[in-house]
């Protein structure tokens, strides 16, 4: 099961944003996380390409990505490139899935293009660090910077990421994650890292638009199924689900699983929308 070759889209001002899509229909736009990248989803170009058309981007300085232009952007500023984006595919309303600091970014576009979404899904979602003091979000960007400097990517990746599963995850899926990681682009992660340790996911909540999901992994340490339930909560009448045996690796930890939680969400929500039109 492989991803779709690499594509790269002109967003205005010199800057690019490069992506993976596959299948036709209504677009489904994937926002990855911290240490993911477009090719993380696969599986579901894979599972959902009979019927939709699966967009996976790269954030700014992932992949092929142009880097963000300020020293350190802001969640709001992502969310801006999003809508760049989606308006340079010519996307005028579609799905979007967020997984953990995507749906920090897919909270932000639904608070402020609710019109343009069919359905909104947030995986593995986490709050952010906003509401530290000043000086220990400062000092948790220092210590990320100084971990990349210090020991490098390949050793981050072989030090931290085990962390991100499940206790009970396949060695063999550890090891894909792992090798994985040490391909980041360490600029681009660190300054969306920094994004994240500036907010909470509660600055872009509002209330639902378009039908919901939230879903958790029991055995998720960066985003624990307590905190997602205090997300779940910020949503009135959002759909909650907990996957079992996973930690914080949706797109490598039972893939199968998340595909077909989204893709019953995606069809309710396609059917939801004819029935209104």
């Amino acid at each position: 099961m492989a991803a779709p070759d690499l594509k790269t889209l002109d967003i205005g001002d010199g800057r690019r944003i490069s992506y993976r899509e596959a299948g036709g229909g209504t677009p489904v736009v994937i926002l990855h996380g911290l240490g993911g990248r477009s090719e993380s989803w696969a599986p579901h170009y894979d599972g959902l390409s009979d019927r939709y058309r699966v967009i996976g981007w790269d954030a700014p300085g992932y992949n092929d990505s142009s880097e963000m232009p300020d020293d350190e952007p802001l969640i709001p500023d992502y969310v801006k490139v999003i809508k760049r984006f989606t308006d340079a595919l010519g996307l005028d309303r579609f799905h979007l899935v967020g997984h953990s600091v995507g749906t920090v970014l897919a909270a932000g576009f639904h608070q402020s293009y609710p019109e343009q979404l069919i359905s909104l899904t947030l995986a593995e979602a986490v709050i952010g660090s906003g509401g530290q003091p000043r000086d220990k979000q400062d000092a948790a960007i220092a210590a990320r910077r100084k971990d990349f400097e210090t020991l490098g990517v390949a050793e981050v990746a072989r030090t931290r990421t085990p962390n991100s599963l499940s206790p009970s995850a396949d060695p063999a899926v550890i090891e894909k994650a792992v090798q994985f990681a040490a391909q980041a682009k360490v600029p681009g992660q660190l300054k969306l890292a920094a994004a994240l340790i500036r907010v909470t996911i509660f600055d872009h909540v509002a209330p639902l638009a378009c039908p919901g999901l939230i879903v958790a992994g029991s055995d998720d340490r960066s985003a624990p199924p307590e905190f997602v339930k205090q997300i779940a909560d910020a949503y009135p009448g959002i759909k909650h689900h907990t996957i079992d045996g996973i930690g914080h690796q949706i797109a490598f930890e039972k893939p199968k699983k998340f595909v077909g939680l989204l893709r019953d969400h995606l069809d309710a929500a396609e059917s939801s929308a004819l029935a209104a039109e």
